[in-house]
């Protein structure tokens, strides 16, 4: 099943598309309309169809910007032009932009249909390659030396499906230079990557670079092996180490020794590859117990968030924490509720002693679980302030949420430095706030609400519970703006719409009086007559 959205400035195209295509029927799922390039692009980023049908002419952002956009941020979706015989230069640019094709209007059901199923038999050729060459790159990534790397990253994942025997066996076949029966694993993660990673194939190669560093460095102590992890949010590195010293007393004093020295890796990440990385330590396992010790490590790691970047936390000097590990989401829903808030109504006070509370939460919380499970509870709770923010300003740029990324969401952070950044970014988010004028900025949101949900019979409380508003305070913010009550605006605005369905399409009355908001058609006549002087079907017949 592949997905479509459908782009155009004008409500009927839209809706024709739409509902006169039975698009289930040609393997397609139709995932939203847009009604312009800007809010298409939005809707692309979170959603990522595989075909777009857009008009070539549209405000703000047309046709041919919308494809260039895709095409600067690699966006793959064919995009299928709708162009009249006036724009047919503009279909002729957009193929050269990387338009899949073109439709002349007036849109003909027949030849839209031709292009689109050709579009799907293409998509699905498309798939057919990538998945040959998916199972090319996993016939190759068997071979060694990848296949040690394949093989512990399954082990240190969890996700092997191997008897004990068959993991042994395989690790003889691998010629693992290590004691299976006495494994350390380190996880090193890179919280600034310095100016020599512009793309991921530089990363890979610091990641690469960094392991042998790390194997270098460990054979003062014994045997390691390093596993790049390319696709992993927690961790970039993981290193196997073995002293291969079965004598207790021994391997306690190494292991000790092996912690300390580890800060060499460190200083030579830095050095050497301009990068700043934290190391977490195990304790010692056999290979059975990878995936524990892996977690460990990641756990050991994580204190880096409470106590500082560029040094190694090793879990034997830690805190026990292997009751708690799992006991921690982050912080609730209530915070994304306030701080969006306090935002929205540029409230600086609220926003100050919000943060400070967050902050102290969060070091609270230390005591009651890893702080890896408390940093990727704050990262989901950071991600959904951003959303809800970007969404209640869905025609405004936003200065402050690119402040947000740049310096919250797309970095490694420390307590210490959310502590004195998260209340600066979010200070500029109630700014821009504060910039399109605080009541007036309501009333906006609250009207372009309801213009999207007028048909859902919403009122005044849904409204305000969607802004995160008391309904008072919202009620008396719109009364003071618009000078009519919501409940009258929400009136007017179903009888305007209402209107204009009466004169436009054959529908029946009853199901004009469902499109517009109203379960009960005796109440929308009787409304519609106090307000027009006239019954709906009146109207239609005099053809106002």
């Amino acid at each position: 099943m592949y997905t479509l959205l459908v782009v155009d400035d004008e409500k009927w195209v839209r809706q024709g598309l739409s509902l006169t295509i039975d698009w289930m029927a040609e393997g397609i799922e139709l995932i939203g309309e847009a009604e312009d390039g800007e809010e298409a692009l939005h809707r692309i980023q979170m959603d990522s169809p595989d075909i777009i049908i857009t008009d070539i002419k549209m405000p703000r952002m047309d046709g041919l910007e919308l494809i260039e956009a895709l095409r600067n941020q690699q966006k793959k979706a064919h995009v299928i032009i709708i162009s009249g015989y006036n724009d047919f230069h503009y279909a002729q640019k957009a193929l050269k932009y990387g338009a899949y094709d073109y439709v002349l209007k007036p849109i003909e059901e027949t030849a839209l249909l031709e292009v689109v199923r050709r579009c799907v038999g293409d998509l699905e050729q498309e798939n057919k390659r990538h998945l040959h060459l998916k199972e090319m790159s996993g016939r190759i990534r068997e071979s060694l030396p990848l296949a040690r790397q394949h093989f512990l990253e399954m082990l240190l994942l969890g996700r092997t499906t191997d008897t004990i025997g068959d993991q042994e066996a395989r690790w003889q076949t691998l010629n693992m230079a290590l004691n299976p029966d006495c494994l350390t694993v380190l996880t090193v993660k890179i919280h600034h990557w310095g100016s020599r990673a512009e793309c991921e194939r530089d990363r890979s190669l610091i990641r690469f670079a960094l392991g042998n560093i790390a194997e270098e460095i460990s054979m003062n102590w014994g045997q390691a092996v390093a596993c790049p992890l390319d696709n992993n949010a927690d961790t970039e590195l993981a290193v196997l180490f073995s002293h291969g010293i079965s004598a207790y007393d021994k391997v306690s004093c190494i292991n000790d020794a092996f912690s300390n020295g580890m800060i060499a890796l460190v200083h030579a990440a830095k050095h050497y590859l301009g990068i700043t990385i934290s190391i977490g330590i195990s304790n010692a396992g056999n290979m059975m117990k990878l995936a524990q010790c892996f977690e460990e490590a990641l756990n050991a790691c994580s204190f880096a968030f409470y106590d500082g970047f560029g040094k190694v936390y090793d879990s034997a000097r830690l805190p026990i924490i292997e009751n708690k590990l799992h006991a921690y989401n982050g912080p609730d829903g209530s915070w994304e509720t306030r701080l969006n808030q306090a935002m929205r109504l540029g409230d600086n006070r609220a926003i100050h002693e919000l943060a400070g509370q967050l902050i102290e939460h969060l070091q609270s919380a230390r005591e009651q679980s890893s702080p890896l499970n408390v940093s990727r509870g704050l990262r989901v709770l950071l991600q959904s302030v951003v959303k809800k923010w970007e969404a209640a300003h869905p025609f405004m740029k936003a200065p402050g949420i690119d402040i947000f990324n740049e310096t919250i969401l797309n970095k490694d952070f420390t307590l210490a430095q959310l502590r004195e950044e998260l209340p600066v970014v979010l200070l500029q988010c109630a700014c821009e706030s504060r910039g399109t004028g605080n009541h007036k900025r309501i009333v906006e949101l609250g009207m372009h609400y309801s213009h999207l949900h007028y048909m859902k019979g919403i009122t005044m409380n849904d409204v305000a519970e969607h802004l995160c508003l008391n309904p008072s305070y919202f009620s008396k913010v719109f009364h003071e703006e618009v000078g009519e009550t919501y409940s009258k605006y929400l009136i007017r605005l179903r009888m305007d719409k209402a209107k204009q369905l009466l004169k436009t399409s054959t529908l029946k009355v009853y199901e004009i009086a469902e499109k517009v908001g109203y379960t009960d058609f005796r109440h929308f006549s009787k409304t519609f007559k106090e307000i027009e002087g006239l019954t709906p079907g009146k109207y239609r017949d005099l053809g106002i």
